[in-house]
């Protein structure tokens, strides 16, 4: 569920903490992966880890351009940083989208 504010951009509060909370700079020494460190907040953070898919179109709609996307995840408190082979920013988000959306219950998709 995002919502609009005033200056029409939306709130991302499960993108924020799964980016601030969970990708800091310090993420790789407590989990190993990106994957762990998702998880992670899956299991931790039952109410946000559903608004996350939804978020994430959302982000990924209003950033067109990889520099864009990259300057606003880590506005957000991201310290993961990946690469155009990987699929970059994009294409890690939308795994991300894709691993929750497989790890909530059905009445929460």
């Amino acid at each position: 569920m995002t919502t609009e504010t005033k200056g029409g951009s939306v709130q991302t509060p499960a993108l924020e903490n799964l980016l601030g909370a969970y990708f800091h700079q310090d993420w790789f020494d407590e989990h190993g992966d990106e994957w762990a460190t998702l998880d992670d907040f899956i299991d931790g953070e039952p109410a946000l880890a559903p608004l996350l898919p939804g978020e994430i179109r959302q982000l990924l709609a209003e950033h067109a351009d990889e520099a864009s996307l990259e300057a606003r995840l880590f506005s957000l408190g991201s310290c993961y940083v990946t690469s155009p082979t990987e699929g970059g920013y994009r294409g890690w988000l939308t795994e991300i989208a894709r691993r929750v959306t497989a790890a909530l219950p059905p009445h929460n998709r």
